[in-house]
């Protein structure tokens, strides 16, 4: 259900944008990648990974989910729109090398939605995730932040390829 949600708000939102917005927004790959991080491609696969996995998928999609778990599934869609205003106008050459950085990324992103959303569930309703089981919220918490971790490992993953494949494309700009 997420997938069809972040993908398909993907879709919408390029769809959207090419009524909306005649002029081209499409600046290129290049000027994204900052000077330093050329030379090195570890640094710059590090850089990538972790801003990805920490700041994009946990603090911006999965945290807000466990105050209140319908958070996770607006940032995940907040970012599917974002995405669909980046691609709207890209050349065919450039979306087609991006396409895979798309999919497992956003893959890992949906994932990382249904983390938060488990966490907060398990709080708040948990009769909803843990039924037949008398747990505490205390218990409920801890038991659906271990289910967190688990859907991390695939998140971290899908992250790690993602950004094997974002790395060979900007070093080979």
């Amino acid at each position: 259900m997420f997938n069809l949600l972040f993908f398909g708000c993907v879709f919408v939102a390029a769809l959207f944008a090419q009524f909306v917005f005649s002029p081209s927004l499409f600046l290129g790959w290049a000027p994204m990648v900052p000077e330093v991080f050329v030379w090195s491609g570890a640094l710059l696969f590090f850089e990538i990974f972790l801003f990805n996995l920490v700041v994009a998928a946990f603090v911006f999609v999965t945290l807000p989910g466990f105050v209140f778990f319908p958070l996770s599934v607006v940032a995940l869609l907040f970012r599917a729109v974002l995405w669909g205003l980046l691609v709207y106008d890209a050349p065919s050459g450039v979306f087609l090398v991006a396409l895979p950085v798309i999919v497992f990324e956003g893959e890992a992103y949906v994932v990382a939605a249904l983390a938060g959303t488990v966490v907060g569930v398990s709080w708040l309703k948990l009769k909803w995730v843990y039924a037949g089981e008398e747990l505490s919220r205390v218990e409920a918490f801890k038991k659906g932040f271990v289910d967190c971790l688990r859907l991390y490992v695939v998140v971290a993953l899908f992250l790690f390829v993602a950004t094997v494949v974002e790395t060979a494309m900007l070093l080979s700009v």
